[in-house]
C-alpha cells in the first residue's frame, strides 16, 4: 500500500468514526444553530486544533503514556466528563435563552475566539481520543514508512477530517434553524441536547476504559 492509499484509507476511517454524533459534534450542531453556519466554522477549527493536539500526542508517543499511566488517565477523564456534564447543565437551563436567539438575531456578541475555544474544549475533554489515536495510527504504518513527514501527513488528515465533519454539523444546524420550528420544539431540542452531554459526561466517568 502507498502512502497516498494508506492515508486515503485513513480518512475514509476518521471520517466514518467521527460522523458518529457526539459532544463535539453537537455543540457544532447548537453553534449553526444559534449562530450560523458561517460562525459555527470557527467551532469547527477549534474541534480541529483539539483533534490535532490528540493525534500529535498519540504521535509522539504520550498516548501509550496515558493509557498505561491509569492514575493520569483517570484524572484526565474525570476532569473532562466534568466539563461535559457542566456544559450539558448550562445548555439546559439556557435553553430558553437559546430558543429565543435561534428564532430572533441575537444582540449577544460572541467572539471568534470564544466559539473555537468552546470547540476545543468539548473535543479536548475526551481523553479516549488520545487512546483511539494510539490505536489507530499503526494500522497505517507499515515498515519504511514510519518517518516524521508519514506521521505528520496522517496528523493533517485528522485535522482536515474534524474540521469538515463539525462543519458539516454546523451546517446541519443551521438548516434546521431555517425550518422555523415551533419554540416549544426548539426549545425542547436544546434541552434534550444539554441532556445528552450530561450522559456523556456521566458515561465517560463511569466506564472502566
Amino acid at each position: 500500500m502507498t502512502n497516498i492509499e494508506s492515508l486515503l484509507l485513513l480518512f475514509a476511517t476518521a471520517f466514518a468514526v467521527s460522523l458518529i454524533p457526539g459532544p463535539s459534534t453537537l455543540i457544532a450542531f447548537m453553534h449553526g444553530a444559534q449562530f450560523g453556519w458561517l460562525k459555527s466554522l470557527n467551532t469547527a477549527l477549534g474541534n480541529a486544533l483539539a483533534s490535532v493536539t490528540q493525534a500529535v500526542a498519540a504521535a509522539a508517543g504520550l498516548g501509550l503514556i496515558i493509557t498505561t499511566s491509569a492514575t493520569l488517565f483517570m484524572i484526565i477523564k474525570y476532569l473532562g466528563a466534568a466539563y461535559l456534564v457542566f456544559i450539558g447543565l448550562q445548555m439546559w437551563h439556557s435553553a430558553g435563552d437559546r430558543v429565543s436567539a435561534t428564532c430572533h438575531p441575537t444582540t449577544k456578541r460572541v467572539t471568534s475566539r470564544q466559539m473555537a475555544t468552546s470547540g476545543f474544549m468539548i473535543a479536548a475533554s475526551n481523553p479516549k481520543a488520545i487512546a483511539f489515536f494510539t490505536a489507530l495510527f499503526p494500522q497505517f504504518l507499515t515498515a519504511g514508512e514510519s518517518s516524521f513527514w508519514h506521521l505528520a501527513s496522517m496528523v493533517l488528515v485528522i485535522a482536515v477530517v474534524a474540521f469538515t465533519v463539525a462543519a458539516l454539523y454546523g451546517i446541519a444546524g443551521a438548516w434546521f434553524r431555517s425550518l422555523e420550528l415551533s419554540r416549544r420544539l426548539m426549545q425542547r431540542v436544546y434541552k434534550l441536547t444539554g441532556g445528552l452531554f450530561v450522559v456523556s459526561g456521566i458515561g465517560l466517568a463511569a466506564s472502566r476504559n
